[in-house]
């Protein structure tokens, strides 16, 4: 069988799975590489399941060769440090308060497998292989579920974490799952209240990062009553476009179409594709408060600035890393500047200051290029141009370096002052509009600049010398 071949071909996890059946442990492949392999992903990560053993024992019987951390003691899982290998101790749970952390756990070696199956999330989840007898072990039908691309939950089990709705949103995005009726009538009944802000963004991650339709996980947090839990999401359903422009219908299914564009064009870097997903998810967030209706059609004037705070307010809440929030929340702020530059056919100094507004152009670019799907057509011609300019002018993926540095100025016999920052900022702001672009040329407007503006360093002898 297929799985069997890829634990031979894994070194580590055939070692560790050999040592534990010698020492009387029963291993199960489970989870997320089983579902992976059988849909035909290769998978980079190894769950296993061991059954006869405590995890003090396979501790005991596993150091000798590996670094072993531990993920909470209570939870039995066993990271091999080195390794994308995890191990699991079959456990028995009792909810014990409102958190999703609220548990008391217990190890339970010799739990019944089915018992054990049961406890997990979805179908497609709780098939195990066992590696001893090579053997699919699917007491609920989820391989079935699999070929089908039914999101199902496992069992009555599943409404003790509420975490695993969050997981149904990526998993549905990643997969292209529908989800179950009787499941999404079990996430309407569960609240995120209990769920920390850092689990949260995690699962946010997963459907940006990893969705290849993301607007299957957005519409399974509609179907389950969880956008409510996102009001900056929850608030674009509804608010109309004009049928013109955005022929696809209501803000929310445009920020679905978005995202869904974006998902078939991610730069494969995971920082600027998280940058992005948020920035997209977010890029509307300002059209419900500017929406109006007139006689000329449906407007959102400024909801580009409208949107700042919202998308603020929704990323605070999630945690998201201020390094990643502060490229999102500029991305928002000018994300129809593409197509507004193409239509006018801005001038280098425009390209250069906005370079310099969102350092990243290429992000511009292509968040432009996804916000046009489902909107507009043939939108390449917008994405081409504005490429071609920023690479011409060497400002793609990062705006100008400034000719005039401090040291040029010491060399005009200018005193090191407190002026030197107004100077250097006029100076670079002249270079962006294109007024110089060489040395020479920037020492002659400096030059031009102190003799015309009595407000800066207009007598040497006013200003203190840093020594």
């Amino acid at each position: 069988m297929r799985l069997l071949s890829v634990i031979e071909n894994c070194r580590d996890l055939r070692t560790i799975v050999d040592l534990l059946h010698i020492n009387g442990g029963h291993c199960y492949l489970v989870g997320g590489c089983v579902r992976d392999y059988l849909l035909g992903l290769r998978s980079q990560n190894f769950d296993l399941e061991v059954f006869g053993l405590s995890s003090e024992k396979i501790v005991e019987i596993l150091n000798p060769s590996y670094k072993i951390d531990r993920v909470g003691k209570s939870y039995g899982i066993l990271k091999i440090r080195g390794c994308d290998i995890d191990i699991g101790i079959p456990r028995q749970e009792q909810k014990m308060g409102p958190l999703h952390t609220d548990f008391a756990v217990q190890e339970d070696p010799f739990l019944p497998l089915e018992q054990a199956i049961r406890r997990r999330d979805f179908t497609i989840n709780s098939i195990y292989f066992d590696i001893k007898n090579q053997q699919i072990i699917d007491p609920f039908h989820g391989k079935e579920d699999l070929q089908q691309k039914i999101l199902r939950h496992t069992s009555e089990c599943f409404s003790e974490d509420p975490l695993r709705v969050l997981r149904g949103m990526q998993f549905c995005a990643r997969f292209q799952l529908t989800p179950a009726p009787e499941t999404i009538e079990l996430c309407q009944t569960l609240s995120i209240h209990s769920l920390s802000p850092e689990r949260i963004y995690q699962e946010f991650d997963k459907l940006l990062v990893q969705g290849t339709q993301p607007s299957l996980g957005l519409n399974f947090l509609r179907q389950t009553d969880w956008l409510k839990f996102f009001p900056e999401i929850h608030r674009l359903v509804g608010i109309e476009q004009n049928p013109i422009s955005h022929p696809e219908g209501d803000v929310f299914v445009h920020t679905c179409c978005a995202l869904d564009a974006f998902a078939k064009n991610r730069t494969q870097n995971v920082s600027d594709d998280l940058i992005l997903g948020f920035a997209l998810l977010c890029h509307d967030f300002g059209k419900p408060a500017t929406t109006t209706k007139d006689g000329k059609g449906i407007h959102s004037y400024w909801h580009e600035i409208a949107g700042i705070l919202p998308a603020k307010n929704f990323m605070e809440r999630l945690r998201v890393p201020k390094r990643i929030m502060l490229q999102v929340l500029t991305l928002v702020q000018y994300h129809i500047e593409p197509r507004l530059f193409f239509k006018r056919k801005a001038s280098d100094g425009e390209l250069r200051r906005l370079s310099y507004n969102v350092h990243r152009l290429d992000l511009l670019i292509l968040m432009g290029y996804c916000d046009c799907f489902g909107r507009v057509k043939h939108n390449d011609e917008i994405r081409s141009w504005m490429t071609e300019r920023a690479g011409n002018l060497g400002i793609l993926n990062a705006p100008p370096r400034a000719i005039i540095q401090g040291r040029h100025l010491i060399e005009l016999s200018l005193s090191p002052c407190k002026d030197f920052s107004k100077i250097l900022l006029k100076t670079y702001f002249a270079q962006l509009n294109g007024n110089f672009s060489t040395i020479e040329g920037g020492l002659s407007y400096v030059q031009k600049l102190i003799s015309t503006d009595e407000n800066l360093i207009s007598k040497q002898s006013d200003h203190s010398v840093i020594s």
